[in-house]
Formats: C-alpha cells, sequence, structure tokens
C-alpha cells in the first residue's frame, strides 16, 4: 500500500497526470519520459511500461501501477475479459460470434490487454490462438457447433 502510494507521488511529483484509474487498484501514467520511469528502481513487480512492437523507438511511455498482484490475479482477469467480449458483442449488436471474429475486433490497449501485457512481460493476449482460445473458454462464453465436419467455435452471451 506505501510502495503503492509512493510511486504515485513520485510521478506527481515530476508532473505526470494519471490517464486512466481502474478499480482504484491501477493507475495508468500516460506519456512518460523513459528516464523517469528508468531512475524508479525497485518497483518492478508494481510499475511497468506499456510493451509494444516499437516501444524502443518511442519518446513517451504509458506506465502502468498496480496496487499489489492480486490485482491482477486470474479471477479478476477473468472478469475483466469477459467484460471485454461482451463490449464487442454487444458494440456490434450481435449475441453471437464466431471466435476469429472476435479476435480480430480485440482491443489490447483495453484493461485487460494491459494487464495481461503486465503479467506477461511482452505478449498480448490474441498474439497465439491458443492462448486467446484457453481466455475464452476459461469465460464460460465458447462454444462449439460442428457444421458440415467442422467444428467452429462461437461467442455466445
Amino acid at each position: 500500500m506505501k510502495r503503492f502510494e509512493k510511486v504515485l507521488g513520485y510521478f506527481g511529483k515530476l508532473g505526470y497526470v494519471v490517464g486512466d484509474i481502474i478499480n482504484d487498484d491501477v493507475v495508468i501514467f500516460k506519456d512518460v519520459k523513459w528516464d523517469d520511469y528508468y531512475n524508479l528502481e525497485g518497483y518492478g513487480d508494481i510499475c511497468c511500461v506499456e510493451v509494444d512492437y516499437n516501444y524502443m523507438n518511442r519518446k513517451k511511455y504509458d506506465v502502468i501501477v498496480v496496487r499489489n498482484k492480486k490485482v491482477f490475479g486470474n479471477k479478476n482477469m477473468d472478469l475483466l475479459f469477459k467484460k471485454e467480449v461482451r463490449r464487442i458483442m454487444e458494440g456490434r449488436g450481435e449475441g453471437k460470434m464466431l471466435l476469429s471474429d472476435i479476435k480480430r475486433l480485440f482491443n489490447n490497449k483495453n484493461e485487460f490487454g494491459l494487464l495481461y501485457n503486465f503479467r506477461s512481460g511482452r505478449w498480448s493476449v490474441n498474439d497465439y490462438s491458443d492462448r486467446f482460445e484457453n481466455w475464452c473458454r476459461r469465460s464460460g462464453m465458447l462454444v462449439k457447433e460442428e457444421i458440415n465436419v467442422y467444428k467452429r467455435r462461437w461467442m455466445v452471451i
């Protein structure tokens, strides 16, 4: 708790504004200079840079700070994943979508994507089909239907 407040105070003193607050347990600072993040030592377990494939060529980064490791435990991650899939399906006005369409439309910059990236170190959830399908299975929304000879995977609300 004190470590979380200390990191928030550190970025606050440097003049960075909080970009997003997720459940009062996850804070994202926008446009942080690399040197300011790098000078913060000893907080790697609760503080991480948003990683993308071009992150070494950027001048500014989004820094994710979590209150503790339980924030991004599997139970909370399952809820965030289900919420994002529901958002995708309701945004398209459909109650049933192909798994491949959900994977294509999945935004890795949402709450779940950022925390998954924080947990995995570099990978996005939809980088590999088997990982994405596993999260879909864990959500309880995955249904397999046999069409002709093939089994099609659907996400159902």
